[in-house]
């Protein structure tokens, strides 16, 4: 009897989950919207910033461990690269169209060097034109100092990540 039963049951899973991630809808199986930051220009840390809907914008709930303890902002730039060392390729900030206001959020990382916040960003989307799937997520050093880069300089981003699903693990 427990043979048949493992192969029901491995028949079951089998048929939800595909190899490429796709459940038996076709849909991609995906836990939450957001990205893994990585360190870059010579930092050292990680992170994850998950994004979820609510009605008028969207909650943002990062979790950051490895970097300095101090103060830090959360920015949505406009590209969805990451290969800079300086983080020049995840271009300007994002500009939501209706504030004319780039989306920064203020953080601190504690002298454990780890660091977590949810907040509410009203008016941000997953998608359309204050949409943030495709894009990037900056972790910037300081509450201050300017929010563009140019290659090779340096500047106060020390992590990055590209933004969009982020895979559920399936068994």
């Amino acid at each position: 009897m427990r043979p048949v039963l493992a192969v029901i049951l491995t028949v079951a899973i089998g048929a939800c989950a595909s190899a490429d991630g796709q459940d038996a809808r076709g849909s991609r199986s995906t836990s939450a919207t957001g990205a893994r930051v990585a360190p870059i220009a010579g930092a050292v840390g990680h992170g994850l910033i998950t994004f979820q809907p609510y009605d008028g914008g969207l909650t943002m709930n990062a979790e950051i461990g490895g970097f300095s303890p101090g103060p830090y902002r959360i920015v949505i730039h406009a590209n969805p690269v990451c290969t800079s060392p300086n983080g020049f390729s995840a271009g300007p900030p994002l500009v939501l169209p209706e504030t004319g206001a780039p989306v920064i959020v203020a953080m601190n990382i504690l002298h454990q060097g780890t660091a977590s916040l949810i907040t509410r960003i009203p008016g941000l989307a997953l998608s359309g034109p204050a949409g943030i799937e495709g894009r990037s997520v900056v972790l910037h050093a300081g509450l201050s100092g300017p929010l563009d880069a140019s290659p090779g300089v340096a500047n106060d981003r020390v992590a990055c990540g590209v933004i969009g699903g982020i895979p559920s693990f399936v068994f």
